[in-house]
């Protein structure tokens, strides 16, 4: 490692159990790998994120964190439905956890087309049963670069020292619990709102498979995770257009997002 380095896992070191904390490993990271954005999240079962720190050293490519990101796009984000699945400790490349069809998604599109973020690597630490913390370093559209195998591999060399950073402050620190506290499962907080709102009744099945295309599963996809085949999946998907009458994903994802910042809107009353 060369001086700065040394100097910054110091730091970070130093900082374990204190305010300047997230500030100090950051800096760590940056050391290790030159991004241009980062944040840190933190993901207790299906309750809002808790967002611990962030910063940005270009465009703001968190503008639209607090009145989108957080109000309901989440729902959507591949890093907190792997946190969901309880997935293994690592540093992750957005794109490995995402689903198959993820950057065709309308959510990427939406989304991640328009903050400008071009590449992303996060440091993910599950704890306990349903706590995940999450660090994720981003490139933009101003640098016009990916982070290169050579950055990327000089930061998993870092690995053990970054979760043992994270696992040590977690242990100390008084960060109070974050309660899940949704009062019902997304699916069914979906089928009741089209029902309340739309007057369309369509079944769990329907409202799941709905949430997987948002998310950007392939109809394969969907049907591992559901347990169907893809020609089911077809018959769910053609049956979800028809009662909603629709003719696109982008249209679908126009009339689910109301309903899924409504659902979180709920959980932050409770």
């Amino acid at each position: 490692m060369t001086k700065s380095v040394f100097e910054g896992l110091a730091l970070a070191i130093d900082a374990i159990g204190k305010r300047e904390f997230y500030p100090a490993i950051t800096e760590y990271l940056r050391r290790c790998l030159s991004y241009d954005n980062v944040i840190v999240i933190i993901f207790s079962g299906t309750a809002v994120p808790s967002v611990l720190y962030k910063k940005i050293y270009g465009p703001d490519v968190f503008r639209y964190l607090a009145e989108q990101y957080l109000p309901a796009a989440y729902l959507l984000d591949p890093i907190y439905h792997f946190h969901l699945r309880r997935g293994a400790p690592g540093l992750y490349r957005l794109l490995d956890v995402a689903p198959d069809q993820f950057r065709r998604s309308r959510y990427f599109k939406w989304y991640y087309g328009r903050i400008g973020i071009t590449d992303e690597i996060s440091v993910v630490l599950p704890i306990g049963e349903n706590v995940t913390v999450t660090i994720s370093m981003g490139m933009d559209g101003s640098s016009g670069h990916v982070f290169t195998p050579k950055a990327e591999e000089c930061l998993r060399s870092h690995e053990p020292a970054i979760m043992s950073l994270l696992k040590a402050h977690w242990v100390v620190s008084e960060t109070p619990p974050i309660q899940d506290t949704r009062p019902l499962p997304i699916t069914d907080s979906l089928v009741a709102a089209m029902r309340i709102h739309h007057g369309v009744l369509l079944s769990k099945r329907q409202a799941e498979v709905a949430l997987l295309i948002l998310q950007g599963h392939s109809s394969p996809s969907i049907g591992l995770h559901l347990g169907i085949s893809p020609q089911t999946v077809k018959v769910f998907r053609k049956q979800l257009y028809s009662k909603c009458k629709l003719s696109s994903q982008a249209e679908l994802f126009a009339l689910m997002m109301p309903i899924l910042e409504r659902a979180t809107r709920q959980d932050l009353r409770s």
